[in-house]
């Protein structure tokens, strides 16, 4: 049986995922990896504190020693772990699912997510119910890497001498302890939106999409800013806002990212659902674009000898670290402007490329959903099917439609591109009536939700 999810291990806090899960899969984790020492991060949730002890305890109780972060955005826990050699570090988060969701994100002594084998190694011990007898548990040490991260990225950047002024929307999540600060240090003027860390994320829930963002967009737009960026709860993510107000669609974040490479050559790791105005981008520039599935483009980055890693509103840059980092990103596209102005047109260029994500809460069955896909979308003239992450359906024109159950949450999502926005609705109406056929075959109820209209 499958633990693990897409990122890590998810549920609703002591509904479907209590302390005694954590602790269990944290001294399972001692057991299959050995001991040493162990980084432990959690987010601003109050179930986050209540899991990072559980997490320590089990860490403890198998004879290993816990290093304890604190309050860090989850980027700093990965870094964290490879700076102190850990064998794996646990992110405590439930990222940017709502606020009664908890979880946990693992990382190797890298900084990358465990690879899903080395997953698929933790569930079989858990399946085996594996225990040592350990007699002196392991020591608890603090130390807080946030300063450290900071000073590592500002190395990586020259201050400077022309301020652009930024909107950073941290949706009251750990994200307020970097991003402000490395920018404010870069020279450029930050207004901070959601600043206080807090539990309730009173200002708006933690995924950042054109719904929950309509205020911050207009503040942008109203104090003349440049452009704002925005996190999710635990600031992997970034989306963009231009300077008139408009929530910007992730391909611009994936865009200037390859463009702040400096690089005409080497492999790109894009997910499945990234748009197609990013593989553009990547063969314009002379990159070799591959694939990989939706959560897990860092793990081919090794094997692909990438240069970077994306998919929407997350970027890897391998060249500073093996993980997810909106933080990161946030810095390098500033600088990136900073240096080159005219990339600010990018923010208001038209759009060649128009997608749209929209979610269902519903559970159908898979083989149900393609076997009605492909019958629904045949007038559409299908040119490719692809199997890699949830379906796929590429049509003559190079529109898409992809249909993927999520891995940490009870939903369909759905995402689509087309170059005629006209079709674009035409496809998603489809995908409706898709999913209400399917639901009909498997008796369960859904409600959509319009979420990343881009």
């Amino acid at each position: 049986m499958r633990v693990f999810g897409t990122a890590g291990v998810r549920g609703i806090f002591n509904s479907t995922q209590s302390p005694l899960d954590v602790y269990g899969i944290a001294l399972t984790s001692v057991f299959t990896f050995g001991r040493g020492a162990y980084g432990i991060g959690w987010d601003g949730r109050k179930s986050s504190a209540v899991l990072a002890g559980a997490v320590a305890s089990g860490v403890s109780a198998a004879g290993s020693e816990s290093v304890l972060f604190g309050v860090v955005p989850t980027p700093v826990t990965a870094f964290g772990s490879r700076e102190r050699g850990c064998k794996v570090g646990f992110s405590v988060t439930a990222s940017h699912n709502p606020p009664e969701y908890s979880g946990v994100k693992f990382f190797n002594k890298k900084g990358m997510e465990l690879p899903v084998g080395d997953e698929e190694r933790i569930e079989r011990v858990m399946a085996v119910d594996v225990k040592k007898d350990v007699r002196v548990p392991g020591d608890f040490r603090k130390w807080n890497p946030v300063d450290t991260y900071v000073q590592a990225m500002l190395e990586r950047f020259v201050r400077r001498d022309k301020p652009l002024k930024i909107v950073v929307d941290c949706v009251n999540g750990p994200g307020v302890l970097v991003t402000p600060r490395v920018l404010q240090q870069l020279g450029h003027r930050v207004i901070s939106l959601n600043a206080q860390i807090s539990w309730r994320f009173p200002a708006r829930t933690p995924e950042p999409t054109p719904q929950t963002l309509v205020d911050t967009a207009a503040i942008v737009s109203a104090v003349g800013a440049d452009f704002g960026f925005a996190h999710d709860g635990d600031a992997d993510r970034l989306v963009m806002m231009n300077s008139g107000g408009e929530v910007l669609p992730d391909s611009i974040v994936s865009m200037i990212v390859l463009r702040a490479l400096g690089k005409h050559s080497g492999r790109v790791i894009l997910s499945e659902n990234t748009s197609s105005a990013v593989e553009e981008e990547a063969s314009r520039l002379g990159m070799h674009v591959v694939r990989s599935r939706i959560g897990k483009t860092f793990a081919e980055i090794e094997k692909q000898s990438a240069i970077l890693a994306t998919e929407p509103s997350k970027v890897v840059d391998p060249e500073w670290g093996m993980w997810e980092d909106g933080m990161y990103c946030a810095a390098l596209i500033t600088d990136a402007i900073s240096q080159d102005p005219d990339l600010l047109n990018l923010l208001k260029a038209d759009r060649t490329w128009h997608y749209k994500q929209v979610n269902f809460s519903t559970t159908v069955a898979f083989q149900t959903l393609v076997f009605k896909a492909e019958i629904e979308f045949a007038r559409f003239r299908i040119a490719d099917v692809r199997l890699l992450d949830g379906l796929k359906l590429v049509f003559k024109d190079q529109s898409w439609i992809m249909f993927r159950p999520s891995g940490t949450e009870p939903k369909v999502r759905v995402y689509c591109e087309s170059r005629d926005q006209t079709k674009l609705g035409e496809l998603l109406d489809a995908a409706s009536r898709v999913i209400q056929e399917a639901e009909s075959v498997t008796g369960s109820k859904r409600r959509g939700d319009p979420s990343r209209p881009n």
